[in-house]
């Protein structure tokens, strides 16, 4: 089997990468991207001889579905804007395929895609991913699933990478229309820093405040689970993260109007991405580390039921430093396509990973890397 690894040499991609060295029986394993001298030494340091590189421009739909034609799955850790094509190329060159997050148009494809016969699951992360996976275990765990409340707690600098520092600012911008929660059929829009309440992570994380954050398990799960009444994603960044954002959403730096700076016309949130990735204090963070918890509510047994699910993973002295946080998102991307390469998905089309994934064995798969997801059940007498 071959996989096509887009992406496989940056923040994210890079564990996952080395998630397929280690774990995968994949016959030949190449990294898809631009930057080809890196991917190159990724290479050379892993000395995998199933390890290869290709060049790939994930801007072009026609160029990147001929670069996948011959492989059993692709998966895709490029950034999110790249996800619709990525979805695109796999449906036009008839391969299965896998990403990191996932955006509303790529469900659109799920008919042509059922109709070339592929899967492709939009979204396999730590969140979206493991997260959607914990709710289809809580829900399985009811006779009724009514309220699925998810919180996450993405403990990394805040300019690790540059799409993901262009997540960041994306996700707090008070102009996007994506921050909902779901509740009795409705999508109701939120402002940014809404919703906030104290959740008890790990306890590499601890107490953290939470808020609404556009996510797609809004989306996907009162699709999958159509009984569900509310569904809402929270979540947090370090707390120096989060001051950063609060300041830029309190002084309009979101603002599409650009600023004279020097003579020249800038906008805010540019300067702001520009400034912080190269600032060498905006790549450190003390602690890198994940923390997810699910809270599914309904009924049990004719009675109130609640069941949390929490993970917790090895520590950064346990886990080669800053690699704890990006193992709990790359390490996801590489199961969910090993699951995929040995046809243990569900369906066909476009899914999102409570769709297409069993739940049972992703977790057997993130415990073998030290991924644990911890359950407790409470409020009824069995």
């Amino acid at each position: 089997m071959r996989i096509l690894v887009l992406g496989g040499v940056g923040a994210m991609g890079l564990e996952t990468t080395k998630d397929l060295v280690s774990k995968s029986d994949f016959s030949e394993i190449v990294i898809g991207d631009i930057a080809v001298d890196r991917a190159k030494e990724v290479v050379s340091k892993l000395g995998d001889e199933r390890l290869s590189v290709v060049r790939v421009d994930a801007s072009n739909v026609n160029k990147l579905a001929s670069a996948m034609k011959g492989f059993d799955v692709v998966a895709c850790a490029l950034p999110f804007k790249y996800d619709l094509n990525v979805t695109k190329a796999c449906i036009k060159a008839g391969t299965n395929g896998i990403d990191l997050s996932a955006e509303e148009n790529q469900f659109a494809l799920d008919e042509e895609a059922k109709k070339i016969g592929i899967t492709y699951i939009a979204g396999c992360g730590a969140t979206p991913g493991t997260t959607n996976l914990m709710a289809k275990y809580g829900i399985s765990k009811l006779d009724r699933a009514e309220e699925v409340q998810i919180a996450f707690a993405a403990f990394r600098s805040t300019a690790i990478a540059p799409g993901l520092l262009r997540t960041t600012f994306w996700e707090f911008d008070p102009a996007i229309e994506e921050r909902v929660y779901y509740k009795n059929g409705e999508f109701i829009k939120v402002n940014p820093f809404e919703g906030a309440q104290i959740v008890e992570f790990h306890e590499q994380i601890g107490r953290q405040e939470v808020v609404y954050i556009p996510h797609p398990e809004t989306q996907t799960l009162p699709k999958m689970f159509p009984d569900l009444q509310k569904v809402e994603v929270k979540g947090c960044f370090p707390p120096a993260t989060m001051e950063l954002v609060k300041l830029m959403v309190k002084y309009n730096f979101y603002q599409t109007q650009p600023i004279e700076v020097n003579g020249k016309k800038v906008k805010p949130v540019d300067f702001m991405y520009n400034f912080l990735y190269q600032t060498p204090e905006a790549k450190k963070n003390p602690v890198w580390a994940y923390g997810l918890i699910v809270t599914v509510v309904g009924q049990k047994n004719g009675k109130p039921a609640k069941i949390t699910l929490k993970n917790n993973h090895p520590s950064m002295s346990e886990w080669d430093g800053k690699s704890a946080y990006g193992k709990n998102v790359g390490i996801p991307l590489s199961i969910g396509a090993q699951l995929i390469a040995k046809g243990k998905t569900e369906n066909k089309g476009v899914l999102s990973p409570e769709a297409g994934l069993d739940h049972l064995d992703f977790f057997k798969e993130l415990s073998k890397r030290g991924i644990q997801i911890h359950e407790k059940m409470e409020s009824y007498i069995d």
